[in-house]
């Protein structure tokens, strides 16, 4: 195989294959033609090359963008994504595990149950009220609640249906008292008020924030809460009910108008009223 040949081929193939990919014989083969090539060179002028034929002219061409390719390929090396090596994606940190699906509303820590609860009924009275069924029955009237000479009388009265927690730290007592036709709650409850707050009287009426809306069996009344117990007051046919809780408001959680609001709650008035004045039926 002679010379021509060689390059004729070591050329071609380095146009088919590209710079990047031709093997380092095809471009040895190429160089050499370069620099075997004879040249002419006139010592009575300024050096310059002597005019090259068409195809000589090609080699060189060919020659110079190999070099300038090998250069650079060897100075900054291949492009990512271009025949080189891919730089590799960041990997994705797994993501935080979604939280639970929440199971629905959570329930106040304050809620009361009643539905344990175990019902007496005081016939004296004229209601059936719920009380916890582990608090036990206290006192059970034996005398009608009368005003106004029981509104000063705490809990261990005689006139009251009292009941009382396990620890005995806290009571509860319902009764309820007739009174003149044509009289309102309100006008009862300022009376009522300044002896049941005694030693300090106060009028319902100036006690911002302390009296509220109260509801017992469908009928609409008042809660109040006095500095060392709270009551609820319904007028109901000429006759004032009351539920009374006797504890301060801050004593439990929650407060204890939560406690004597689950007690109305369980309250009813017997079809029938209460029992004639003067009695003594026994409670059930």
């Amino acid at each position: 195989m002679n010379d021509d040949t060689a390059f004729e081929r070591a050329t071609r193939e380095l146009m088919e294959l590209g710079s990047d990919r031709t093997p380092g014989t095809t471009i040895d083969a190429v160089l050499l033609a370069v620099r075997t090539t004879p040249q002419e060179r006139d010592l009575r002028i300024p050096w310059r090359n002597a005019p090259m034929s068409n195809p000589m002219r090609l080699v060189a061409a060919i020659a110079i963008i190999v070099v300038a390719g090998v250069a650079a390929f060897n100075l900054f090396g291949s492009s990512p994504g271009v025949g080189g090596a891919s730089t590799p994606s960041p990997t994705a940190s797994p993501s935080a595990p979604a939280s639970s699906p929440s199971t629905g509303p959570t329930p106040s820590p304050y809620s009361i149950n009643t539905t344990t609860w175990t019902t007496y009924t005081s016939a004296r009275y004229g209601f059936s009220i719920g009380h916890p069924a582990d608090w036990f029955v206290h006192t059970t009237a034996t005398r009608d609640w009368t005003f106004p000479a029981d509104a000063t009388v705490d809990m261990k009265s005689t006139a009251l249906e009292t009941f009382v927690s396990p620890d005995s730290s806290i009571a509860a007592a319902a009764w309820s008292v007739a009174v003149q036709p044509g009289t309102t709650l309100d006008t009862w409850l300022q009376a009522y008020c300044p002896l049941a707050e005694s030693p300090a009287p106060s009028d319902c009426a100036t006690m911002p924030g302390r009296t509220v809306a109260a509801s017992m069996d469908g009928h609409a009344g008042s809660l109040v809460r006095f500095t060392e117990d709270t009551q609820a007051f319904f007028l109901v046919n000429d006759r004032i009910y009351v539920v009374a809780i006797w504890q301060s408001e801050d004593f439990i959680p929650g407060g204890v108008s939560r406690l004597l609001e689950a007690y109305l709650s369980t309250m009813h008035l017997l079809p029938g009223g209460p029992a004639p004045s003067g009695t003594s039926p026994s409670p059930s």
